[in-house]
């Protein structure tokens, strides 16, 4: 009997919420996403998105341009000092613009359910994680929530470009 409550207080003493690690900064969280980076998307091979991500004193900025359309946009990152996370605002060129919080995890990031407006007014719930694959590659994968369920949106995969000499 010993044994089983034993066992039942370590099972419940794993499950039990952990805090969240109190980042310190936008830019030291996102020190591994710093630089360029182009993606290709799952299933459409000749667009990519191209990002590059730059550090803003504490704060992170992220351009990007999807090629060859004319679509592209700029994330800022930064510290919410009494909440202790990273939050982000996002605008597109075509008038789109959402906002929300990422949080670094150990494979990577989570981008938290957001609402993001498109340029017309039309309004959707995404999420996304971003999964490293070594130091040079992620892959972004997001979801789309439709009719109170989760699916797949989009996916992504990034590789590092190589920096101007």
């Amino acid at each position: 009997m010993v044994r089983l409550l034993a066992a039942l207080l370590l099972v419940t003493a794993c499950a039990a919420p952990v805090a969240p690690t109190r980042v310190q900064s936008a830019a030291s969280a996102m020190a591994p996403l710093i630089g360029c980076w182009r993606g290709v998307f799952e299933g459409v091979a000749d667009i990519t998105d191209e990002h590059c991500f730059e550090v803003l004193g504490d704060h992170v900025v992220d351009v990007h341009a999807v090629r060859p359309t004319p679509y592209g946009g700029e994330t800022t990152y930064h510290l919410d000092d009494t909440q202790g996370m990273i939050v982000w605002a996002y605008a597109a060129n075509d008038g789109g613009r959402s906002h929300g919080s990422i949080r670094p995890v150990e494979s990577g990031f989570v981008v938290e359910p957001h609402t993001h407006r498109g340029a017309t007014g039309e309004a959707y719930r995404l999420r996304s994680a971003w999964t490293f694959e070594g130091a040079d590659r992620f892959v972004m994968t997001t979801e789309r929530e439709l009719d109170g369920a989760w699916r797949p949106f989009m996916r992504t995969r990034f590789t590092r470009m190589a920096t101007p000499n």
